[in-house]
Order: C-alpha cells, then structure tokens, then sequence
C-alpha cells in the first residue's frame, strides 16, 4: 500500500465497497424508475468517493509517511529537509527498481539497507521536531528573567530555611536554561546530519545508476561501496539519536 502510485491508489478506490454500491444503487433506482435521471447524481456522488479514498487518501498517506507528524506545525527547516530527503530516497529506490533481475539480486542488500536507513531519517526528523516545539512552548527569556530575580532574593535573604528553597528553585530554573542551550546546539547538529544524509543519498544513487546502466565490471565494488555509505550513514544518525535520548524535554 505505501509503495502504491496515485494511479494504483485511484484504480484500487474505484472497485471499492462503497462506490461500487453508490454504482449499483444509481443502476438499480434507474432501472426500478424506467429514467435514468439517477445517473448523474450517483455518478457524481461515486467520483467523489473514489476521490477520496483514491487521490485524496494517497496524499494523506504520503504526509504520514514522510514525516508522521503535522506538517503545519512543523519549522520550515524540517519541512524542507523532509521533502528533499524523502525524494532522494524514492529516487534510489526508483533507481534500484529499474535494475535487472541479477543486478536486483546483487543490490538487494543495499535496497534493504537504503529502506532502513529512510526509517532512521524519519525518525530522527520526527525528534528534532519534538525538540523544536517544547523550544517554542518555553520562554527562555522569562526563565533567565526569574532566575535573575531568584538569585537577588538569595544575596538579599538571611533566613536559611528561606535561602535553601530560593536555591533549590534557581537551580531548577537553571538547569532549564542549560537545556534549551543545549537542545538548540542539538538542532544544529541535526540539520548537520540531515545535510550529511542528503549528499550520501546522492552518492548511493549515482552508484546504483552506475550499475544499473551497465557497469557491471566494477558491480561488486560500487556496492560494497554502497553499502559501506549507507551503514556510515546510518550510524551517523544513531548516534545522533542517541544524544537526543537523554535530552530531557521537561
């Protein structure tokens, strides 16, 4: 299903339940009334149905895929790097698909990996964008504002039971200042990978074209080569990940 086309989407959605019964039912009053003044209104009601479920419900389906959150409420940045990188991994993958049945046998390994490496990309977008909303909903300059005045009522309180609960409060505030500079170097570092995963795609996909479009006397290098990128990649992005892990968003 997620490897269908807009077409295929469309063709699945016509012999559908629905509107084959929205047909059927449109045939039926026509014939049972002796007019078929019920065609085009069921016609109609049957094209807006196989929209939706066709051409409607691909484009939704695509925006699942691609990134797995609202796109509306997603930095220009990330949605930018979702399309192009989502395009470059349809691209190899339509360039892997274009091979021989030996060729396709030989690439296999790298087709697997490319399909595990695009999962990885998904899924390190879809953190950076949980990093860029909690970013948006803290206000860091009212936080580093309290936290100003904490630390003046602390020099300023003699009372030690007093002193401790200010202390212990600006030392929350602080470690919520040091996380969001820490979550925003975070992001940089993300859209670094993000660049560094488009060139290798680019690089992979200049390699299977290479093979496909015959260079089989250097095959086996260039995919080793392939595959030796994409694991690169891949451990690139995992180790990303793995930072991000201990981020706490809170």
């Amino acid at each position: 299903m997620a490897d269908d086309t807009p077409l295929q989407t469309t063709l699945k959605a016509m012999v559908k339940p629905l509107p084959l019964l929205v047909a059927a039912g449109a045939v039926a009053a026509g014939l049972l009334s002796g007019t078929w003044a019920w065609a085009v209104p069921g016609g109609m009601l049957y094209l807006f149905l196989v929209y939706l479920m066709g051409p409607l419900a691909w484009k939704a389906r695509q925006v699942s895929l691609e990134l797995g959150l609202d796109l509306k409420d997603a930095p220009p940045g990330l949605r930018r790097w979702n399309s192009s990188l989502n395009e470059a991994l349809r691209q190899v993958e339509r360039d892997l698909a274009r091979a021989d049945r030996h060729t396709a046998r030989m690439l296999a390994p790298v087709r697997a990996e490319v399909k595990e490496l695009g999962t990885d990309i998904r899924r390190l977008i879809r953190r950076a964008h949980a990093i860029h909303r909690y970013l948006q909903q803290t206000n860091l300059a009212a936080t580093q504002s309290r936290l100003a005045q904490l630390q003046g009522q602390i020099a300023n309180t003699s009372d030690a039971f007093s002193r401790q609960q200010l202390t212990e409060a600006a030392e929350a505030l602080q470690r919520q200042v040091q996380n969001c500079e820490q979550l925003r170097v975070l992001l940089g570092r993300t859209e670094a990978t993000l660049e560094n995963m488009q060139a290798s795609l680019q690089s992979i996909g200049s390699s299977v074209v290479k093979i496909t479009a015959g260079g089989r006397s250097e095959a086996q290098i260039v995919r080793d080569s392939s595959l030796e990128r994409v694991s690169s990649a891949r451990s690139t992005v995992a180790a990303l990940e793995e930072v991000l892990e201990r981020v706490e968003l809170a």
